[in-house]
């Protein structure tokens, strides 16, 4: 990827709590076997075994950036793999002894997990081609840089869907402005800003080698509630506010003298619930408003 002054997000995480490794796993990591390959034995003299990951097909190899993970190349019984060493060395030699091992190379959130074999006496160069790429995410309220980013949210869902309609939540927690590294492929992007109804979702492609800049406009305003006996009077506290959209569905419930809400444009109706009392009040939502509104007890 070019170089860039934009923070990056590293991989610590990758594979997971614990150090174990599951194989297959879910997302960001594969194994990749081409075809069977003949099983070393589980004894003699090791051998030093070279690791070279390359970013994408015919790139130069990786000199940064990088975590090495080897496993044991046979799960337990609770189907995890277990660590032996982690490297940060870019290109690391090792002695493995005998035997089948797995290992993952970490780059970011983007990795990839192979199995090896290594043969008594008998040098190896393991070559892992990550396909890794960048996402950087932004967002903007109404075509405006957003300000609060405590307010802000992605998260990255996998691509396909199961058959009641559900993706795998890959990442959360996510902010603006910073590059992901990530596996190549297709990756479900969903932005929420605020507690309520502003969700964004599109599409993104991650090609290795290359920085993907995925811009989210939220097509919403921010709106804050106050029930009043006459217009401009003071707030009523304790009140329990309800927000239904034109369709009557329920979007939000809060409570307050002053609740703010960021709801997406659009029609809205609100209840207002004060003792044993409620009251009712209409309101329009545009694109960047900052407004109040007021519900009348009457």
């Amino acid at each position: 990827m070019p170089k860039t002054e934009a923070p990056i997000l590293d991989g610590e995480d990758v594979p997971g709590e614990g150090e174990e490794l599951v194989i297959p796993p879910e997302a960001g990591s594969e194994e990749q076997q081409p075809q069977p390959r003949p099983v070393p034995p589980t004894f003699g003299t090791p051998a030093p075994v070279t690791l070279t990951a390359y970013l994408s097909e015919g790139s130069p190899p990786m000199m940064s950036d990088i975590i090495w993970r080897i496993f044991e190349g046979r799960a337990g019984s609770d189907g995890k793999y277990k660590l032996l060493t982690k490297l940060r060395e870019a290109r690391p030699t090792i002695d493995l002894k005998p035997g089948q091992y797995l290992i993952n190379v970490a780059y970011g959130r983007a990795n990839l997990t192979r199995k090896i074999g290594v043969w008594p006496e008998k040098p190896a160069n393991e070559d892992f081609v990550v396909n890794a790429g960048g996402l950087r995410l932004t967002a903007t309220l109404a075509r405006v840089p957003v300000t609060q980013e405590n307010l802000l949210k992605f998260e990255i869902f996998a691509d396909t869907q199961d058959q009641s309609g559900n993706r795998q939540k890959l990442f959360t927690g996510l902010h603006p402005g910073v590059i992901m590294r990530l596996n190549s492929g297709v990756y479900h992007i969903v932005s929420t800003y605020g507690d309520a109804n502003s969700v964004i979702s599109t599409d993104v492609v991650i090609e290795p080698g290359k920085i993907t800049d995925a811009g989210i406009d939220h097509d919403a305003g921010k709106v804050t509630f106050k029930l009043v006996q006459r217009s401009g009077g003071e707030a009523a506290a304790d009140t329990r506010w309800t927000i239904f959209n034109a369709n009557g569905d329920l979007i939000k419930e809060s409570a307050g003298a002053f609740p703010s809400h960021i709801l997406a444009a659009g029609e809205y109706r609100v209840a207002a619930q004060h003792g044993e009392r409620q009251y009712a009040g209409a309101f329009t939502v545009l694109a960047g408003d900052n407004k109040l509104v007021e519900v009348l007890m009457q």
